[in-house]
C-alpha cells in the first residue's frame, strides 16, 4: 500500500480553516472534526504479566474523571487480548469476530458488545485491580488501542455498564444536581460547571485545574503527562485497479523501489485495457510491466497500482485553466489560484478562469 503522509501537516491544515472565512461554518467544523486536534493526558495502568512489569497505556480528555474509571476496554489485535485468547476459547473466537467486522464508526457502535474479561491491572490510586475488556469498539489503529471507562461521566460507557452490571462511580458533581446511576443525565458530562468529588485530595478542582494537577501527579510518578493527539490518518491512496494514476514506482530486484526519474514522466497507461472482472487488467500487460530499472538498467518491474481517483479529481480543475501549457502541468497564473474575473454579456455572473477554459470560452 502506499499513503500520503498528511498527518504531517496536521496542524497545518486545522490553523489554515481560519484562512477560509467564505466557507460554510458547517464545513469548516466538519474538517476540524476530521482533523481531530485533541489535548489530553496519555496515562499507564501498571500490571504484571508472566512475572514481567507492565503499562497498559490509555488517552483522555478527561482526565479529571480518572478516579471514575472502573474498567478499561482493549482492542482485540491488543497483546493483552492475545495473551488471554491463549486459553480462553470464547475470547478467541470473539477476537477473529472483531477482526473481520467493519471499522466503520457507525457500524461499530450498533454493535459494540462484552466478552469475559481476560486481565486486570492495577490503577494508580488503589489497590484495587481494574477489570478489562476487549471491545469491537476499540481499534487498534487509534492512539494506544486501549480506553478508560468512567461510565458515570461517558454516556456510551454509562450504557455499557448498565446493560452488563459494570460498576458506575461518580466523581464530578454540581451544586444543586442529584446523580442517579438509573438513567443518564446530560450534565454528568458538563467539564464547563462540574467540580471533582469523591476524589481525594482532588476534590473540588474544576475542569482545568484538576487536568493540570492529575497530570502533574501522573508525571512524577512516571506514569504520564498531558499530550496532543489526532483523529487524522495517513491517506492511503492504493488502489487496484486500471483507471487512476499511476503510481510512479519501478521495482528492482537489486536496487529496491526506485521513483520513476522526472524525464519519464508522466507514466501513461495504455489506452486498450479492457477490465474483464478478473483483478487489475495492468498485470498481465507486460508491455506496461517489463521495464528497465531506471538506476542499475537491469530489467524490472513496473508498479501496477494505481491512485485514488480523488487524486485526479484534487487538482484537475486547475488543469483546466492551463489547457494551453505544454511543458508543464500547470500554468503558473493557474498555479496561484484561480482569479474571478467579470466577463461580457455571454456569462452574466462573475466566474473562475478554470470554469471559463472547461466551457471553451477564453
Amino acid at each position: 500500500m502506499y499513503y500520503l503522509a498528511i498527518t504531517q501537516y496536521a496542524e497545518e491544515l486545522l490553523g489554515d480553516l481560519a484562512k477560509l472565512p467564505e466557507w460554510p461554518e458547517r464545513v469548516r467544523l466538519m474538517q476540524a472534526n476530521w482533523i481531530g486536534r485533541s489535548v489530553g493526558v496519555r496515562f499507564a495502568f501498571p500490571y504484571t504479566l508472566d512475572g514481567q512489569d507492565e503499562k497498559l497505556w490509555v488517552f483522555t480528555t478527561r482526565a479529571d474523571t480518572i478516579m471514575g474509571v472502573t474498567f478499561c476496554a482493549v482492542a482485540a489485535e491488543h497483546p493483552l487480548a492475545t495473551h488471554a485468547a491463549k486459553n480462553n476459547p470464547a475470547l478467541a473466537a470473539f477476537i477473529d469476530e472483531c477482526k473481520r467486522g467493519s471499522v466503520m464508526e457507525a457500524d461499530i457502535a450498533r454493535s459494540k458488545r462484552r466478552v469475559c474479561r481476560p486481565a486486570s491491572v492495577w490503577p494508580i490510586r488503589s489497590l484495587r485491580a481494574i477489570p478489562v475488556w476487549v471491545g469491537n469498539y476499540v481499534l487498534m489503529g487509534y492512539g494506544e488501542g486501549a480506553v478508560m471507562a468512567v461510565p458515570a461521566h461517558d454516556e456510551r460507557d454509562f450504557h455499557f455498564a448498565r446493560q452488563y452490571k459494570l460498576n458506575i462511580k461518580q466523581v464530578i458533581g454540581i451544586p444543586g444536581e442529584t446523580f442517579s446511576t438509573d438513567t443518564w443525565q446530560e450534565w454528568y458530562a458538563d467539564k464547563e460547571r462540574g467540580r471533582c468529588v469523591n476524589s481525594g485530595k482532588f476534590d473540588g478542582l474544576g475542569y482545568a485545574a484538576a487536568v493540570d494537577a492529575i497530570a502533574a501527579d501522573l508525571k512524577a510518578k512516571d506514569l504520564g503527562d498531558k499530550q496532543v493527539t489526532w483523529r487524522l490518518r495517513d491517506w492511503g491512496i492504493s488502489r487496484q485497479r486500471y483507471w487512476g494514476c499511476p503510481i510512479p514506482i519501478i521495482h528492482c530486484d537489486a536496487c529496491g523501489d526506485v521513483p520513476v526519474p522526472d524525464k519519464d514522466l508522466p507514466v501513461v497507461l495504455p489506452e486498450d485495457c479492457v477490465p474483464d472482472g478478473s483483478g487489475n487488467p495492468l498485470n498481465k500487460r507486460a508491455d506496461f510491466v517489463n521495464c528497465k530499472c531506471p538506476k542499475c538498467g537491469q530489467a524490472a518491474k513496473r508498479e501496477t497500482d494505481t491512485m485514488d481517483t480523488f487524486v485526479d479529481s484534487s487538482w484537475y480543475y486547475a488543469r483546466f485553466a492551463s489547457g494551453r501549457r505544454a511543458d508543464s502541468m500547470l500554468d503558473p497564473e493557474a498555479n496561484i489560484g484561480c482569479r474571478w474575473i467579470s466577463t461580457s454579456a455571454a456569462l452574466s455572473t462573475p466566474s473562475c478562469t478554470c470554469c471559463i477554459h472547461a466551457s471553451g470560452r477564453r
